[in-house]
């Protein structure tokens, strides 16, 4: 056995899940419950009849990687050739990963709390990896400064997500040029940064988030259709960035997977014609976020802002905050709730937990209630955070 896989550790939020009865309410997965628009399928069967279902080139279908890049429009990335397709997200991430950096020089930065995955794809490339913590005084903000006051001599690339999971929080678009102007002028070899970009479509902001991809000509942005048209199990990701990269990404996508599901790329295009679709679901999770955030008020439970994604990061109150992990096991045990510690998501993470609020309106108020419940042997009396 590779000696590696013994030191990651196995997923914490898959493990909590496991436990789950029947009855429980789930507030734990990272998974939308909304139903799919099936027209894109009908189209793509169709396709199917007439054509049957090739390969696909290595990097996806052309039309679909310049539908990708057009729908983007990032600055210097706005063709085909500045597209893989993936199988979802996180093989993007594996991808950049893999091209950009060497095991034997090069250092990763991951700002936490954090997707549970970046550290664990570098760990498993042998890849060094440091965290740095944005703070929990201002719910988790993030921070230009904190990212640039961290990067080390060695540091090449720099992995962010926005909006967040966990916390729900979207980078503004001042703290990523602030970035981008350090990066910039930091000399030597350039410092790529790879933005996971997933819940791009599910913002609750008045405008839509920013990309550094916009600002940086190092940017590598990872996404997919999952969160924004309830299609995880359609397996269709991307990764965009410059062209010699994503000829680098290519090459490893190939060997590994040799190209991604063709009738799931059919399915993409049909999306990406109609691009509108995109943010189909994003006013109904705006309802539900504006019932969650009515909860959260009635229960005073603090909580960090929830600006995008479908996440709600829950500070654990009195003697609860020294461990996430054994009050998401209480939790689950004496009221029934899923729910998943932020200890899974780096040590800034610790004291929180991560509420998924996609699920029914009457579960999602019930689940609210025990939470607040279970809190009530402390002295604790929440607020929201700005």
């Amino acid at each position: 056995m590779n000696p590696v896989l013994a030191t990651i550790a196995p997923s914490l939020i898959r493990a909590i899940n496991a436990r789950k009865r029947p009855g429980d309410i789930d507030l734990g997965m990272g998974e939308p419950t909304l139903q799919p628009d099936v027209a894109p399928f009908e189209a793509a069967t169709q396709r199917v009849r007439t054509e049957g279902l090739p390969y696909t080139a290595n990097a996806g279908a052309p039309e679909l990687r310049a539908a990708i890049a057009g729908y983007f429009g990032f600055p210097g990335m706005g063709d085909a050739a500045n597209v893989c397709v993936t199988i979802g997200s996180e093989e993007a991430l594996y991808l950049a990963i893999k091209t950009v950096l060497d095991p034997a020089r090069d250092e990763v930065l991951i700002p936490e709390p954090c997707y549970l995955a970046y550290a664990k794809l570098c760990a498993l490339e042998g890849v060094r990896h440091r965290a740095v913590g944005f703070s929990a005084d201002d719910g988790f903000r993030p921070s230009a400064d904190a990212v640039l006051g961290a990067l080390g001599p060695d540091t090449r690339m720099v992995i962010l997500n926005t909006p967040a999971n966990p916390t729900g929080r979207v980078w503004p678009a001042d703290e990523l040029r602030k970035l981008a102007d350090g990066l910039a002028a930091r000399p030597g070899p350039p410092v790529y940064v790879l933005s996971d970009e997933v819940y791009r479509e599910l913002y609750y902001t008045p405008e839509r988030p920013a990309s550094l991809a916009d600002v940086y000509p190092y940017a590598l942005v990872a996404g997919s259709l999952s969160k924004s048209n309830a299609l995880t199990g359609l397996r269709l990701g991307w990764l965009v960035g410059p062209g010699e990269v994503i000829a680098g990404a290519t090459k490893v996508h190939q060997l590994v997977n040799t190209a991604a599901s063709t009738f799931s790329g059919h399915v993409a295009l049909e999306i990406f014609r109609r691009p509108e679709t995109l943010a189909a679901h994003r006013p109904l999770y705006a309802e539900q976020r504006a019932l969650l955030l009515e909860h959260l008020a009635r229960h005073g439970i603090t909580h960090a802002p929830v600006e995008g994604a479908f996440y709600c990061f829950v500070r654990l109150p009195g003697r609860w905050a020294v461990s996430s992990l054994a009050a998401a096991e209480r939790l689950l045990d004496e009221q029934r709730v899923v729910t998943v510690p932020g200890i899974a998501f780096g040590a800034a993470g610790e004291g929180w937990l991560r509420l998924s609020w996609v699920a029914p309106p009457d579960a999602l108020a019930e689940g609210i209630a025990r939470i607040a419940q279970f809190f009530a042997g402390s002295t604790h009396r929440g607020r929201g955070l700005t």
